[in-house]
């Protein structure tokens, strides 16, 4: 079987489409049920911010930073198309998800919990894909970064 190899900079764009896609049908699940309970619960919005901001700033800025480091840092210039993440990544994508579905099927977590937390995860996630879509649209992974050499004099 032959494997598909792609420009690297394109993983760029299948991870945008990916992250994208992902947010937006986690904002699916927890915008409506955030609007719906947000009159009764105005605390709802403040917690659907801190979880962006943790989730944004802390956990998927890096990620998007780091796979995009390691695509850049791969000599070859076609990649498999699955390379936009590592095995890791994969893993924690397939937890994630699993878990996800898992916890809103059990009911073990309440509708209020779910609409700020997929709100604000959701929203982090899109706005990550989006950032992997601008470096796709400035080919930010074709350019290696090469450190200047240091004199030792």
């Amino acid at each position: 079987m032959q494997v598909v190899h792609i420009p690297k900079n394109h993983l760029m764009l299948i991870a945008g489409l990916v992250w994208c896609a992902a947010g937006a049908m986690v904002c699916i699940i927890g915008l409506p049920l955030e609007f719906g309970l947000a009159p009764s619960h105005l605390i709802l919005f403040p917690l659907a911010v801190v979880i962006f901001l943790v989730f944004y700033f802390v956990i998927f800025s890096r990620l998007v930073r780091k796979h995009a480091g390691r695509i850049r840092a791969r000599a070859e210039d076609r990649l498999p198309f699955w390379h936009f993440f590592n095995a890791s990544s994969w893993a924690v994508m397939a937890v994630m998800m699993g878990g996800g579905m898992a916890l809103r099927l059990s009911h073990l977590m309440p509708d209020w919990m779910i609409a700020f937390f997929y709100s604000g995860l959701g929203v982090a996630l899109f706005l990550c894909g989006v950032r992997f879509l601008g470096i796709f649209a400035r080919k930010d992974v074709l350019t290696l970064t090469l450190e200047p050499l240091r004199s030792d004099t």
